[in-house]
């Protein structure tokens, strides 16, 4: 047999182990991971981000309208 049989017959006994071991592994790891927790991140709470003076962090829903600014009498332009 010429080096191309050999070279042939050794890839595809690669290619059968490693789709092996990887749906092994794989099936393996989904079996330890079934605590019913789906991952990602918790927003119970909401994020906690370090604002800078002056802004402040809506209380209400997103799509109520921000409060209207109380403008003072000196303020309002005629």
């Amino acid at each position: 047999m010429g080096s191309l049989y050999y070279d042939l017959i050794l890839s595809g006994l690669t290619y059968v182990l490693l789709t092996y071991l990887t749906f092994t592994l794989m099936r393996r790891r989904k079996r330890s991971d079934s605590n019913g927790d789906e991952g990602g991140i918790n927003w119970e709470e909401g994020p906690q981000i370090d604002l800078p003076p002056g802004v402040v962090w809506p209380t209400g829903p997103p799509d109520s309208e921000p409060p209207k600014k109380q403008l003072k009498k000196e303020e309002l332009v005629y």
